[in-house]
């Protein structure tokens, strides 16, 4: 009888039938269709997008160095002379190109100074756009950043 029935299934195109049962059950529910470039989509709170640093707090501590586990960052210290009065890196390099956002960077950071923005769109053409010195790091004031388990974050309760 097994036989019998799988040439029944066979001939009368079975999984075909079941197939188009299926998307006739999605013909008739509300399109779900994005237009991402036209409208903007609304990322989460937390969304681990490109890098921003902020060199002004940085306090060449090298936390942000050493956390990363693809060496993505690399911090020069000012001499010894000068760190005691200006703590701020002679020289900060910053590849986003092996970076892994894992955040790792961002919770050992102490003043804050390095945080993940919702600029998720890093497509370039040549892989050296997203190698950034001192000079060309991203950072940008208007947007509110977050860091992880800091009492900052929490909302204010009028």
């Amino acid at each position: 009888m097994n036989g019998v029935a799988r040439f029944v299934k066979m001939v009368t195109f079975w999984e075909l039938l079941k197939g188009m049962a299926i998307t006739s059950r999605f013909l008739a529910k509300p399109k779900v269709t994005e237009l991402y470039p036209d409208v903007r989509p609304v990322l989460p709170y937390r969304t681990k997008g490109r890098l921003h640093v902020e060199i002004g707090t940085c306090i060449s501590c090298r936390m942000c160095e050493k956390a990363c586990p693809e060496g993505c960052i690399k911090v020069f210290q000012p001499s010894k002379e000068v760190f005691k009065t200006d703590k701020r890196p002679v020289e900060f390099y910053l590849s986003q190109e092996h970076c892994l956002h894992c955040g790792l960077c961002v919770d050992a950071c102490p003043t804050g100074s390095i945080h993940h923005s919702q600029e998720f769109e890093m497509a370039v053409y040549n892989p050296d756009d997203l190698l950034f010195d001192k000079e060309t790091l991203p950072y940008d004031l208007d947007l509110k950043h977050f860091r992880w388990n800091w009492i900052e974050n929490a909302p204010v309760k009028k």
